[in-house]
């Protein structure tokens, strides 16, 4: 590969890239400091767009083989050595510290996913938008903009190569709409990003064709430049473009709208940065106070570890959220420290020998792009088998799967349940929201020992009677998944069948990732708000059962659980339980949460005085026997998070469970002997 001429270094570029991954930095650690912090995402799109189109020129071949195979050496050699240090460390840190939940479901899936520069799709898959809670704890979700980028170079190579090939053909047309091709691209993008903004923000936030715009600018402002156009030797003109692009950069940074992105909240940081570049190309001595800020010693080292900063600065704040949080002032500081330690120390190590060794560099294009795919897929399936063992590597608790995680489970020896029933003959339905899900380790043993037929249909967030007056509102996806297990559980019932309402009854102290308020939620639920909700909730249940009680099934709704406010399997290890989600501790008075579950049962209470033949099932008194509730029960885990069960919980709940069944069928059950 031909390292004979190299892109031109501009000092200020490095400048900018400071300010935009240290907005980042901010915004990702401290949002209310920096509103629109993650804008400075787009302005190292349109420095991608410029820098690479830069070097693109300077190596270009007329054999477009050895072109595109000499710029993939060069980016094999830039992004990938840096690149898998981060995703194998942060792979190995995640396993060891990390529990299994729906919190850090889509983890492994996107770290997969970054080896191979797909991220950005994979989050748009598992629904993972960039502002919803879950993400702030996947350590690999920022490799999604280094996605949009490697999808960039898959296909702007050819669109430079296209350029330079026919820019000067004999055919005028051919030449005209070679040099507007760029041009035609940008405008579509922007006009897709427009578009996608309001009709599918996910994909517009995360993959290429809302992004390609930005991306693009930087590469046609590189080709004005190429043609003498937008380069001033006039100071005072330089000033104007770096005052106006770092009075848009600013605007993006405080005042940029997540709910309506890319278009148009990236158009001030996409221009700003434009601005900003042209101001730094010119041919004049002249060094304004803007361009001594930009150009300081100091500013342009964190500019050239930037690459560094981005990919560990998201990863360090990810464990810290998972470990020992990132609330306090003393562990923000530490985070940063630790980033700003750990990238210099990779920069330093890593990033500059190998993108200055003569041996890699004397090497054929080729060879550098076969050894460097080949090290990622090695990589890749190294990463893949961890997360695979994932319950025997572990230093989390929770890897003793059997007892906290309520899921089917081969029987063990511990299990002692032999039922002397035979359901066989009868289904029983459970239907509900996560928490019908989590008695799965109750259901299979009610299956396994008593041969019933069990039919569990569970969506998260999507509960079934569940009186919660926070988020009770159904969206139009819940409504549809309703409707269908309406008419699946209506094909199927046969009279003396059994229909289980399992949902979460009670809007929640804390969740899997933040604590709520106790005064707050309190009032919520004594508010004439929510009075009207639950008795609305009471409607849409009583039709509900009308519906069920004509086909002859038998309706039992579970009353609401114990509920406490720290997630035990976020804070039952020696490296999290300091979590200042841990606080309120593993405990909560009897009586308190009895009084708290006053107006849900009053509800239950109306619905039974209209259906008699109702039955409510309480697993509270199981759960929690003394004047003060626990989560743990002789060391065992009652509940996996904060009021979702345990598997262990399951099995302590069965006994009750099995015993109301078999009351319930009790005149034309076969009792086995």
């Amino acid at each position: 590969m031909d390292n004979s001429s190299k892109t031109p270094y501009i000092k200020g570029i490095d400048g900018i890239r400071a300010f935009a991954v240290l907005a980042v930095m901010l915004f990702h650690i401290y949002p209310q400091a920096l509103p629109g912090g993650f804008t400075g995402v787009d302005i190292f799109f349109v420095i991608s767009g410029y820098v690479v189109s830069s070097s693109l020129a300077k190596n270009y071949r007329s054999n477009f083989f050895k072109f595109t195979l000499d710029f993939y050496a060069r980016r094999m050699i830039r992004l990938v050595p840096i690149l898998l240090v981060l995703l194998l460390v942060s792979s190995i840190i995640t396993i060891l510290f990390v529990p299994s939940s729906w919190l850090s479901e889509t983890t492994s899936k996107t770290a997969l996913a970054s080896f191979f520069g797909y991220s950005n799709f994979a989050l748009v898959w598992y629904n993972d938008g960039y502002f919803s809670p879950r993400i702030e704890f996947n350590p690999f979700v920022h490799t999604w903009s280094l996605s949009v980028e490697e999808q960039f170079y898959v296909i702007f190579p050819l669109i430079f190569f296209i350029y330079y090939k026919f820019k000067n053909n004999e055919s005028k047309y051919i030449a005209y709409n070679v040099k507007l091709l760029l041009v035609v691209l940008i405008i579509s993008s922007i006009i897709y990003a427009w578009y996608a903004t309001s009709a599918s923000p996910e994909q517009a936030f995360y993959l290429l064709p809302s992004r390609f715009w930005e991306l693009g600018l930087g590469a046609l402002l590189f080709k004005l430049h190429m043609h003498n156009k937008f380069v001033f030797n006039s100071s005072f003109i330089q000033n104007i473009y770096l005052i106006l692009g770092l009075v848009l950069i600013t605007i993006g940074f405080i005042f940029a709208d997540k709910t309506v992105f890319p278009f148009p909240w990236a158009i001030p940081s996409t221009i700003g940065t434009i601005f900003l570049i042209i101001g730094f190309i010119n041919n004049t001595k002249d060094k304004s106070f803007l361009k001594k800020i930009f150009e300081n010693d100091l500013i342009v080292y964190i500019g050239k570890i930037s690459y560094s900063l981005y990919l560990w600065h998201w990863a360090v704040y990810a464990f810290f959220r998972w470990t020992v949080g990132l609330e306090s002032l003393t562990n923000m500081s530490i985070a940063v420290i630790l980033t700003l330690v750990i990238s210099s120390f990779t920069y330093r190590f890593i990033e500059t020998p190998f993108r200055h060794n003569k041996f890699i560099h004397q090497q054929s294009s080729w060879k550098i792009v076969l050894v460097g795919l080949t090290l990622l897929f090695i990589s890749y399936m190294g990463a893949k088998e961890i997360f695979a063992h994932q319950s025997t590597l572990s230093l989390s608790v929770t890897k003793d799967k059997y007892t906290w995680y309520p899921q089917p489970y081969p029987k063990a020896k511990s299990d002692n349940f032999i039922s002397k029933y035979d359901f066989s003959t009868h289904n029983l339905f459970v239907w509900g929201d996560s928490h019908t899900e989590a008695y799965s380790t109750m259901l299979q043993e009610l299956s396994e020992t008593s041969n019933a037929k069990v039919y569990k249909f569970s969506s998260g967030g999507c509960g079934v009677a569940d009186f919660r007056t926070v988020t009770s509102a159904k969206g139009d996806s819940c409504i549809k998944y309703i409707e269908k297990v309406l008419t699946q559980i209506e094909s199927i019932a046969q009279p003396n069948d059994i229909l289980l309402l399992a949902s979460f009854r009670l809007d929640p102290f804390s969740t899997q990732f933040v604590l709520v308020p106790e005064e707050a939620v309190i009032q919520s639920q004594l508010s004439s708000v929510s009075i009207n909700k639950r008795k609305l909730i009471v409607k849409e249940t009583s039709d509900l059962i009308k519906k069920f009680e004509k086909k002859g099934l038998h309706i039992i709704i579970d009353a609401p659980k114990p509920i406490f406010k720290a997630p035990a399997f976020r804070c039952s290890d020696w490296f999290n339980r300091s979590n200042p989600i841990c606080r309120e501790g593993f405990s909560i008075k009897r009586d308190f949460l009895l009084e708290f579950r006053k107006p849900v049962m009053e509800s239950l209470d109306t619905l039974k005085q209209e259906f008699p033949k109702l039955i409510i099932w309480d697993p509270f008194p199981i759960l929690c026997k003394t004047e003060t509730c626990r989560v743990f029960d002789e060391g065992n885990p009652l509940f996996f998070d904060a009021d979702h069960l345990s598997a262990y919980g399951n099995r302590v709940l069965y006994p009750s469970f099995e015993g109301l069944i078999a009351n319930i069928w009790q005149k034309d059950i076969q009792v086995l002997k």
